[in-house]
């Protein structure tokens, strides 16, 4: 990573902390009004935080502290390629952090955790769906996007395959359901019925395309997605926002339908968004909050307006 370029990046976007030259954004969830829970996709092998937390100020600058895990209690040890997080339904302080998938027989860890001020502490390590495993040359599942929602006593836990490799040419929504009381995650409920995923636009290699690298449920029900394309870790990128799914239904009913002819809703040149979130409430008129992953150049927070319209 270019960290000279990336921490000046940072102090013009007002990010005032002396990790923050690590950051990057590889998905991010609100936790109140103005703050974000963040996770970064490091290795097992890379040192440094795994999760910090974001706040949006009221004058706009953003202030960012990273989180410490002691102990991630899996003989894995530490998280690997963080991809996704989501706050548990019901709590206030406790949240599901997803790792990509399973590589070489390893991680494909799903963590529940509870924050205090500047600690997470892993309260169970769940997994996700094991349907191809990743390896070296073998094109596993990739997924970099995670919601959750309430489903009467349970949570809906709805994983986001990213598409784009020699396996899934498409993105793919697969369902769990998490048990807290009993400790569970299962997908077996749900396992012959994922969802597939095609994000619009236009793209130069369609088929190379990460249909889903994150997602976001609004309060209306709309699961949105974000799909990119990258020539490399140098660029250029391009991201598309758009409405990849809807959830219906009540208590334990719930249903969860593809958007069959989805829209670009936002096209973001030059920026690999990797995160969505809520707006904050500091940032007037804002209807998303994007966190992107620009590889060499690290990564930047941002609100979405309204798209520009012809007049």
């Amino acid at each position: 990573m270019n960290k000279m370029l990336f921490a000046a990046a940072l102090l013009l976007a007002g990010i005032n902390c002396a990790d923050a030259v690590e950051l990057g954004f590889s998905g991010m969830t609100q936790m109140d009004a103005n703050t974000y829970l963040v996770v970064q996709d490091k290795k097992v092998y890379e040192p440094g935080s795994r999760l910090g937390v974001l706040q949006v100020k009221a004058d706009g600058a953003l202030d960012y502290v990273p989180l410490t895990v002691s102990d991630w209690k899996d003989q894995d040890g530490q998280s690997s390629d963080l991809e996704s997080v989501c706050r548990l339904p019901g709590s206030a302080n406790e949240y599901l952090l997803a790792e990509s998938g399973y590589w070489d027989g390893k991680f494909g860890r799903i963590f529940q955790v509870t924050l205090t001020a500047d600690t997470a502490v892993v309260q169970q390590v769940y997994h996700v769906p094991k349907i191809v495993a990743g390896g070296k040359g073998i094109h596993g599942d990739n997924f970099e996007g995670m919601v959750c929602i309430a489903q009467g006593d349970a949570v809906l836990v709805v994983l986001g395959e990213r598409g784009g490799s020699k396996r899934y040419k498409q993105g793919y929504l697969r369902l769990g359901v998490l048990d807290k009381t009993a400790k569970t995650l299962s997908w077996q409920q749900y396992a012959a019925q994922p969802l597939e995923i095609k994000a619009p636009g236009r793209w130069l290699h369609a088929d190379k395309k990460r249909t889903i690298s994150d997602l976001y449920l609004d309060k209306q029900g709309v699961i949105w997605a974000v799909a990119t394309e990258d020539g490399g870790d140098q660029g250029p990128f391009r991201s598309v926002i758009y409405q990849a799914a809807t959830v219906s239904g009540q208590a334990e009913q719930l249903k969860v339908t593809a958007v069959s002819h989805p829209k670009v809703q936002w096209q973001v040149d030059g920026f690999k968004v990797e995160s969505l979130a809520a707006p904050a409430a500091n940032v007037a008129g804002s209807y998303l909050s994007i966190g992107t992953e620009d590889e060499n150049y690290g990564g930047i927070w941002r609100p979405l307006f309204a798209p520009l319209k012809k007049h």
